[in-house]
């Protein structure tokens, strides 16, 4: 048990040192020590090395190192701020091994937390960062914006998981002072 013990205290040692520099999910944090333990233990048995991993996961949660809710309210609350919508936010989470009701959970907790429609304010947000709709701008040279604009201006912000009506409101919109009005209005502003 002598040899459990050094494995254990290594592996804390790295989660610890994980952990002290970036915010965590459990996936995650069972990824790195994988990772760790392949390349410095590489001698041990798989079987009982997935069990020490696993024992200090749990560790690391039980202590309170780490915590998918908390993760998953930050993120969402980081990503909204940035103009991201309510897909991205699902895939960016899921993608960090977070697990769907945790997502679902984190999200309209977010939403719930505003007396605005948070899905435009960050479709706005999105819309100013990459000059799309109300704050487009013509090309360098030009003064005006060549047709075809507005299709793409939508496809863009559909592809960014924005609903049909969300970027409906979002196109329909003359310029930026309106879209900065309506943003006002709401939490963003």
């Amino acid at each position: 048990m002598r040899q459990d013990d050094k494995i254990l205290k290594r592996l804390e040692n790295k989660a610890l040192h994980y952990l002290g520099r970036y915010a965590s999910t459990e996936a995650r944090l069972k990824e790195v020590l994988g990772r760790f333990a392949k390349r410095k233990m590489a001698d041990e048995d798989p079987t009982r090395m997935g069990k020490l991993i696993d024992d200090m996961v749990k560790t690391c949660r039980d202590k309170g190192y780490v915590n998918d809710q908390v993760f998953a309210e930050q993120k969402t609350a980081s990503l909204r701020r940035q103009g991201a919508s309510r897909l991205q936010i699902k895939r960016k989470l899921y993608e960090r091994g977070v697990a769907d009701p945790v997502i679902n959970q984190a999200i309209s907790d977010y939403d719930d937390d505003h007396d605005h429609d948070v899905e435009i304010s960050a479709a706005l947000i999105y819309a100013r960062k990459r000059r799309l709709g109300p704050y487009r701008k013509p090309p360098i040279g030009q003064s005006e914006m060549k047709d075809g604009w507005r299709d793409r201006h939508y496809a863009s912000l559909a592809r960014a998981g924005y609903s049909a009506k969300t970027v409906g409101i979002i196109m329909a919109l003359e310029d930026s002072e309106a879209a900065e009005a309506l943003l006002t209005e709401g939490y963003f502003g």
